[in-house]
């Protein structure tokens, strides 16, 4: 709703000698506007309208809501490249002569003038004395104008009877012809109006008989797209229906673009037709659709699509069927291509196309929408489906900041208890700060667990730097993998009775959703003050250089914190099998679990089975980047092609130290490669690049262990600290800060100390006390070692547990 007036705002300067159409107070909050559709002018560009304003709760399936984005459907830099990315350009946006102009006729005048000669669904057309009727205009422009013009076609309203794509009931004619729209239905110049209109989204939208959403006009690579749902995608899901887990296991391992598997397996090849010669152009052509498409980006669309009953959604004159776009990104993710495919098509278009929406920018939508209609807040509790709904619109596009939080509001509206008043203040004059601030509140005072933790990005990437630090900026979408997110099998800080250790992983489920919110929790959501119960673990002593997963630099890491590991990790303790005396686990181990932060994307996360895997896996990937450090340093000049003087020496440098870390460790260990190993996995590189053998067979099998790890440590590093704990932690923190547990944290978190602070705390009904002491702030989850599952409270007795008072700021 909070859009910027000069680009999106309905005009309604005419050309023509109509006024301008004058919004009248609405009624109630409870009135809303429905646009009714007489009738359209091509010539004129002039479409016909009632808007008239009604009681929310006499219109239910009676009128269909508009889902769509303001101003230009299309994203820029596609409107600029429309010819020139891929192939022929099947469709130009078209320059409309004239922008569309809402006549708006007064109802009485509409009932006055009607004829019966119309060969429409319902034989009731309409005429209008133009010249003696007192009309106004509102004058549409951009994707709106574009909408019009399509919807009212000369086969208007017979055309959109029964959904093209998706089948099912017919459409009402009220849901034809009556519209909400929220350029037009609000008055977008008062904003007391914007704000009393936010929270009835929900209503409107779950209201509605149906939901529209157009895509805009634009129809390039439409019939690409089509082809994959309607040709590519029945054909894979025959394959998973019939051969199940078989078939998933085989697409894991085979190539998205590979044209014999295609062939072979489902009798298909590129549609030439189309103009696409190769599948990674067919793929190419079906991530761009996503990508180009503003309306797939926007944060309104989330609650839009999430309440809407029927989804019936228009590109140009085509349709496309939801069902379908949700079933096939849900089949490419079982098979884990999602990723792949972006990273892929990214590299396949210019730059301008590759900014960070995972799933194509649908897959988030798809899961809020099948928890919403499973109404799985029934079991989590509302706070945390509403986090959900806003995690699920952070990566999107908006024109206020403020719409990050308000754009979820209908889905809140919708989830919220009726005896529970509505959480946060809605004001479209506070700052983006302010809402952030106050939403962050709510959802911390309502939910146990301190998950919304797990989505707080780098303090270094934030737009707002006076937000708290507890407070996720969500104009920022890139925030590190979360370690604690929602469903998180740690459990930290949740403190446990005896009985709930023993729980099934189910009935522990169950009972975290059920948990009380901790008695000591007080949130000044003006001065950005949060405190709560913690107890301090340790301080980083030592922080190791972050190194990306691809980067051969990060198994010298991985060696360099070996060598300053016991050979035995002292935190985490197992019964010898022979003398049955408790020993620390190997070092290797505890490196495993903690650069896997303990398999958590593995169902069979800690068994003994998975963690042999994976140190077979592990073992093979220390091999595979400590060899071609090898064979970078052993590059010889005139001989090898990639010889670099400066270059070489550098890597000769890190292989010395690696050198002396794996001498000094002394001891010799299955799990690391020895170097001779590592020198003859060496040799046979330098021999494959110059074409006198075959790679190394460890650079052909799928590395398991880095699979695992690649989301976990994107932007975090390893860090040990003063008594022995190893863990991981975000780039940002420091050598110094501390690693806390905190009540209802599912995982630790670094505090960095900071200045004195002076907070109120409520100790009862009207009483206070002045609680001083060191502010903290937030610095990032953190993975320990040996404390994730409860560990380090189970140290001491039930329901006794020596919390300190922490002040986050």
């Amino acid at each position: 709703m909070t859009r910027p007036r000069s680009q999106s705002l309905p005009r309604t300067d005419s050309p023509h000698p109509y006024p301008p159409y004058k919004y009248q107070h609405l009624s109630s909050p409870r009135h809303i506007r429905i646009i009714q559709l007489l009738g359209y002018d091509p010539v004129l560009s002039r479409v016909l309208i009632t808007l008239s304003e009604h009681d929310l709760s006499t219109l239910p399936k009676r009128f269909t809501a508009l889902s769509y984005t303001w101003d230009s459907a299309i994203e820029p830099f596609e409107v600029e490249r429309h010819s020139s990315i891929i192939g022929p350009d099947k469709a130009r946006l078209s320059k409309n002569p004239r922008d569309i102009e809402l006549v708006v006729v007064p109802p009485e005048a509409f009932e006055t003038f009607k004829r019966n000669d119309d060969a429409s669904i319902d034989p009731r057309g309409s005429m209008v004395d133009l010249y003696s009727t007192p009309v106004s205009t509102i004058t549409v422009t951009g994707n709106l104008s574009n909408f019009f013009r399509t919807y009212m076609t000369d086969t208007w309203p017979r055309r959109h009877a029964q959904s093209q794509a998706c089948g099912g009931p017919k459409v009402s004619l009220a849901e034809i012809t009556n519209l909400w729209i929220d350029a037009v239905c609000i008055n977008q110049t008062n904003d007391k109006e914007i704000s009393a209109q936010i929270p009835l989204m929900g209503e409107i939208y779950s209201s509605a008989g149906r939901v529209l959403a157009w895509l805009g006009s634009d129809e390039a690579r439409l019939d690409v797209f089509k082809w994959w749902h309607d040709t590519v995608y029945p054909r894979m899901q025959f394959l998973l229906e019939r051969a199940g887990e078989g078939a998933i296991m085989f697409l894991r391992s085979s190539s998205f673009h590979d044209a014999k598997m295609w062939k072979d397996v489902f009798v298909l090849t590129p549609p030439v037709e189309l103009g696409v010669t190769t599948w990674l152009d067919a793929w190419t052509q079906y991530w761009a659709f996503y990508r180009t498409r503003r309306y797939f980006h926007r944060v309104w669309i989330v609650q839009e699509v999430v309440l809407g009953d029927r989804l019936h959604i228009y590109c140009g004159r085509g349709e496309l069927s939801w069902e379908d776009m949700d079933g096939f990104v849900n089949l490419l993710g079982k098979i884990q291509w999602v990723d792949a495919i972006g990273t892929q098509c990214r590299r396949n278009l210019p730059i301008e196309y590759t900014a960070s929406l995972r799933g194509f920018g649908i897959g988030d939508i798809f899961e809020m929408q099948r928890h919403h209609n499973n109404k799985l807040w029934n079991k989590g509790g509302w706070a945390r489906h509403w986090f959900g709904a806003i995690a699920a619109v952070r990566r999107r596009g908006c024109f206020k900041p403020q719409d990050n939080v308000y754009a979820t509001l209908g889905i809140l509206q919708q989830i919220l208890p009726t005896d529970v008043p509505f959480p946060i203040p809605i004001d479209t004059s506070h700052t983006p700060e302010q809402v952030f601030t106050f939403a962050a509140a709510a959802i911390l005072k309502n939910w146990p667990e301190l998950s919304i933790f797990g989505f707080i990005e780098h303090t270094t990437s934030r737009t707002f730097h006076s937000l708290p630090s507890w407070v996720p900026d969500l104009t920022d979408g890139e925030f590190p993998w979360p370690l604690g997110p929602f469903d998180s099998p740690f459990k930290a800080g949740i403190v446990m009775s005896t009985k709930q250790r023993e729980y099934s992983k189910e009935d522990w489920a169950e009972a975290r959703s059920t948990a009380p919110i901790p008695s000591f929790r007080h949130i000044d959501p003006i001065k950005g003050t949060f405190c709560l119960h913690g107890k301090k673990l340790d301080t980083i002593k030592k922080k190791y250089p972050c190194a990306n997963i691809y980067d051969i630099e990060l198994a010298e890491v991985a060696i360099e914190v070996l060598g300053d590991l016991p050979v035995n990790y002292p935190h985490v303790l197992f019964p010898d099998e022979e003398t049955g005396e408790m020993r620390g686990q190997f070092r290797e181990a505890a490196m495993i679990h903690t650069m896997t932060c303990h398999e958590t994307t593995n169902r069979h996360r800690g068994s003994a089975e998975e963690t042999q895997r994976l140190l077979d896996s592990f073992r093979d990937w220390l091999l595979a980047n400590l060899s071609q450090l090898w064979s970078g340093a052993d590059l010889v000049e005139g001989l090898d092609p990639d010889y670099w003087v400066e270059g070489v020496d550098r890597l000769r440098k890190r292989r010395d130290k690696v050198v002396d870390t794996l001498t000094n460790m002394g001891l010799v260990s299955g799990f690391i490669p020895q170097k001779e190993e590592i020198q003859q996995t060496a040799d046979a590189i330098r021999a494959a690049k110059r074409g006198e053998g075959d790679w190394p067979d460890v650079f052909k099998l799928p590395l398991e262990f880095r699979d695992q790890v690649r989301r976990v440590m994107g932007d975090r590093c390893l860090f040990t600290t003063e008594n022995g704990w190893l863990g991981i932690c975000v780039d940002t923190a420091q050598e110094g800060d501390e690693v806390w547990v905190l009540e209802g944290g599912p995982v630790p978190y670094v505090l960095r100390k900071g200045d004195e602070v002076e907070v109120e705390i409520e100790t009862g009904i009207g009483e206070t006390r002045t609680l001083k002491t060191e502010g903290r702030r937030f610095s990032g989850e953190t993975y320990v070692h040996g404390i994730m599952h409860g560990e380090f409270l189970e140290e001491e007795e039930e329901g006794n547990i020596r919390w300190e008072e922490v002040v986050l700021v």
